[in-house]
């Protein structure tokens, strides 16, 4: 038992995996806790992680089934335990697998709910077109792929829309939209979710979802597009306070501004008042949509219906 340990501990199953032919390092799939990896000659996939006991795991997409060293080694030989014991002891006294100059990060351990939010992360993809969902949101693909916005709004297997929501140790779940559903990684934890930063941004924009910051973003257009953007998900936990003290004394000592853009519904006042009471020190800008119960998505659809209404009276300009 003790040698069995030792493979699945100090075997790097990263450098393994590139003896395999996995050596193509996908950098936009990857995470802090998650090395994504390829091979040319199938188009194979697989994802390398390591728990907090230390263990090396994969789980390979095409086949939909991972586990430990041993059992990357008995899927891809096709052999027994024993076979796969005697392949990682000739491995074992191998001190490099793979090139020096590979291009991977090591994954950093990480539980198993973390481990499933990277592996779902690590399963979706940026978006080549428009997405019917989001269409009738008002939100386009030339919406998604600008350089704001440009891989932090994905889409699954399942064609769902997908917002990673982020932490300090990475992806901490992801958030799943579609006509009548709503779901979130299942055991995950709620991070941040986020637009891209920009080393020139003078403005953050806090808003209650996704959905509602690339809203905001569609309704106030800005040509030096100076404004980073996020959202809580709604309720905001006790985790989720600790990410945001971290940004608002950031950002307050970057002089930056904080835009606070909820609902304009009791729940929406009622995150600005904690706001307020949570970061005394601080001067929010108050922006909520105009109307008693709209959030920033209905304010963006009312003003493309008025601009449709103008274009097609031949008054809009």
């Amino acid at each position: 038992m003790k040698e069995l340990e030792r493979f699945k501990t100090e075997l790097n199953l990263v450098e393994y995996a590139m003896s395999y032919g996995y050596n193509r390092f996908d950098r936009n799939k990857s995470c802090k806790t998650c090395t994504v990896l390829r091979r040319r000659e199938d188009d194979g996939k697989i994802a390398v992680m390591r728990g907090h006991d230390g263990h090396w795991v994969y789980y390979d997409f095409r086949r939909g089934e991972g586990g430990s060293v041993l059992d990357f080694v008995m899927q891809h030989k096709g052999c027994n335990l024993g076979q796969a014991r005697k392949e990682l002891r000739i491995a074992s006294n191998i001190n490099s697998l793979s090139s020096p100059t590979a291009p991977f990060f090591e994954p950093r351990p990480a539980a198993k709910d973390r481990q499933k939010a990277a592996r779902e992360y690590a399963d979706t993809n940026s978006f080549t077109k428009n997405h019917v969902y989001l269409a009738k949101r008002g939100i386009y693909l030339k919406d998604v792929i600008s350089k704001r916005f440009l891989g932090v709004v994905r889409v699954d297997q399942r064609k769902n829309v997908c917002f990673p929501y982020l932490d300090f140790d990475g992806v901490a779940g992801l958030e799943r939209r579609n006509f009548n559903f709503k779901g979130y990684t299942e055991g995950g934890s709620k991070g941040l979710w986020r637009s891209n930063l920009m080393k020139d941004d003078t403005r953050a924009v806090i808003c209650e979802s996704p959905i509602d910051a690339l809203s905001y973003a569609k309704a106030h257009p800005n040509s030096y597009d100076q404004t980073r953007y996020f959202a809580t998900g709604g309720q905001v936990s006790l985790k989720q306070w600790g990410l945001l003290s971290g940004l608002v004394k950031k950002y307050q000592n970057l002089k930056m501004v904080i835009v606070l853009a909820f609902d304009n519904d009791p729940a929406g006042r009622d995150y600005i008042r904690q706001f307020q009471v949570r970061y005394p020190f601080m001067e929010f800008n108050l922006d909520l949509p105009p109307k008693q119960g709209q959030d920033w998505n209905d304010v963006l659809l009312e003003h493309l219906r008025l601009r449709e209404i103008n274009s097609n009276q031949g008054g809009f300009r």
